[in-house]
């Protein structure tokens, strides 16, 4: 079956977001004398939520009022360099424009904050037509939970035998068979092939071009 839309994960699959990931997170732990983390240890903190990703990077010896203290000093520090160093991978602006052209319909699901979304869209993607884009939401199920797929679909009035979740982590493929959808993993982000096959990814690329002979 053709498949007529495709939903993206966006850190590590639409962008290479861990320059201003890992900037924001250890300005914040600098500042206040925390141990800060290499840039390469972001890959594994990445892909569960702001909140997950300071639970793994600040002290795991910190109350947690002061947890919640810094959640948002860490919030506000991404928000103001998200789109710092941030940008799309190699590949990506010609994969959509293409699928854009070939009239296959495009979402995004992230858990990253939902508020941050649009704007990373905007700049990096003004004209790729996305229908719709959603993050992480109060009150929605984070992914892995397929509650984001589902919505997508509801809205597309697709079923999910016509749609492929892309993404590049074990948290992206599951969410995908969480779902009942099709997976497509990816091999630029920040995960390794590995985690992805033994994830059950219904196919693996290498570049994302290689996307266009799925669909």
């Amino acid at each position: 079956m053709i498949k007529k839309a495709l939903i993206f994960d966006l850190d590590g699959t639409l962008l290479d977001t861990l320059d201003d990931i890992a900037d924001s997170v250890n300005s914040v732990l600098q500042e206040f004398g925390m141990p800060t983390h290499h840039r390469g240890q972001f890959k594994h903190f990445i892909g569960n939520g702001i909140e997950v990703l300071c639970r793994r990077t600040l002290p795991q010896d910190i109350s947690e009022n002061d947890f919640q203290v810094f959640h948002h000093k860490i919030r506000e520090a991404y928000r103001a360099m998200q789109n710092t160093r941030s940008k799309p991978y190699q590949g990506i602006i010609d994969l959509l424009q293409t699928l854009n052209s070939r009239g296959h319909r495009l979402a995004v699901l992230s858990n990253k904050p939902h508020d941050f979304v649009p704007d990373t869209l905007n700049k990096y993607f003004p004209n790729i037509d996305f229908e719709i884009a959603y993050g992480a939401r109060q009150d929605v199920p984070r992914k892995p939970a397929p509650d984001g797929v589902f919505d997508i679909l509801q809205e597309l009035k697709l079923n999910p035998d016509e749609c492929y979740f892309v993404g590049d982590t074990s948290t992206d493929i599951q969410t995908g068979f969480n779902a009942g959808i099709e997976t497509i993993g990816v091999l630029w982000g920040f995960r390794t092939k590995e985690e992805l096959l033994s994830s059950g990814a219904n196919f693996i690329v290498q570049e994302p071009s290689e996307i266009l002979s799925l669909v």
